[in-house]
């Protein structure tokens, strides 16, 4: 049985909640614990039928999630075998695997805490523009993509509403929510909202877009990442509810 990966996830549902990519860096993240395990007495290699029924019927899982998990986790040990990620354990039984050292490469920065901790952020809490690429980018731990690619759709999204193409960045966002004239800015607020309204998109889009523009910004923390695109979010939100 698969424990180390029960350890992180008691729930069943829990792993179920994971996408793809995420399931298969949890797996990954298994097996290379177990290949670089130092005690030389230890269990290295992952056996393919370890990973089938990990969860005990009737006490953690129902059936039916049993039968889920068994299937999403055969599907991620068939994309790492095709990846290159893991292999045959050389001098063991078939069937037997270990990690290869492109496996190890990825492995790298595929920690479980650190994909747990990504479970925060479902894609249903997300607006309906950031649930695709922007969401998998994340869910990946592709955190810079994720970020950039948020805010490009929140300044797409104002060029489009607006009509305005000769502008962008900063720029786009001033002209789009100018308080007097701009045409995405709601004239029954008051003056003192239109202009903070003006002040969000400029202020966002100049903080989290522009920098990802220009450099790696080299974001390794989920967290502050969930919270941007979050931010992006309620923008897109304030544009298309």
């Amino acid at each position: 049985m698969l424990d180390e990966l029960v350890a992180f996830y008691p729930n069943p549902q829990l792993f179920l909640e994971l996408a793809p990519s995420q399931r298969d860096a949890a797996l990954l993240a298994c097996i290379a614990k177990r290949a670089n395990n130092p005690d030389i007495t230890a269990a290295r290699f992952v056996y393919e039928d370890e990973i089938t029924g990990i969860y005990a019927i009737g006490v953690n899982a129902s059936y039916q999630q049993r039968i889920a998990v068994d299937a999403s986790l055969m599907e991620s040990w068939q994309r790492l075998q095709l990846q290159g990620l893991i292999m045959q354990a050389p001098g063991q039984v078939a069937r037997n695997m270990t990690i290869t050292e492109r496996g190890r490469e990825v492995a790298s920065g595929a920690d479980i805490g650190d994909i747990a901790a990504r479970q925060l952020l479902r894609r249903d809490m997300l607006h309906h523009l950031l649930q695709g690429s922007v969401y998998d980018n994340f869910a990946g731990g592709h955190y810079d993509t994720a970020v950039r690619d948020a805010f490009v759709l929140v300044e797409d999204t104002v060029k489009i509403d607006s009509g305005i193409a000769r502008e962008i960045g900063v720029n786009l966002m001033r002209a789009a929510f100018n308080p007097n004239t701009g045409p995405l800015t709601k004239m029954a607020l008051q003056m003192a909202e239109r202009e903070r309204m003006a002040d969000l998109f400029a202020g966002a889009i100049g903080t989290f877009k522009n920098p990802h523009s220009h450099r790696v910004v080299g974001n390794d923390d989920p967290t502050p990442v969930m919270e941007e695109l979050m931010l992006a979010s309620r923008l897109l939100r304030f544009l298309r509810p």
